[in-house]
C-alpha cells in the first residue's frame, strides 16, 4: 500500500491518480497519522476483452442449463 500526505495529494494528484490507475491502494496521512484510504474502482468485466460490456456477464455463463429442449423430445 502506498502512502501520501494531504499536501502530496493536493500538489501531486496526478502521481497519486496514477497509483490508483495501477491498482494500488493509497493511505492518506495528515501529520503522519492515517486519516483516509483511497482504493481503486474495480475494473468492469469485458466481453472477450474487446470493449467494456454494458451488460453484466454472469460468472456461470458456461454452466449447463437444466432445461429440456423441445427439439430433444422428437
Amino acid at each position: 500500500m502506498k502512502t501520501a500526505s494531504v499536501r502530496e495529494l493536493r500538489n501531486q494528484f496526478s502521481k497519486v491518480s496514477k497509483w490508483l490507475e495501477d491498482g494500488e491502494t493509497v493511505q492518506i496521512l495528515k501529520r503522519g497519522k492515517p486519516v483516509a484510504r483511497l482504493t481503486p474502482e474495480p475494473q468492469q468485466k469485458t466481453f472477450l476483452g474487446a470493449c467494456p460490456s454494458p451488460f453484466p456477464i454472469p460468472d456461470d455463463i458456461d454452466d449447463p442449463v437444466d432445461v429440456e429442449w423441445e427439439a430433444a423430445k422428437k
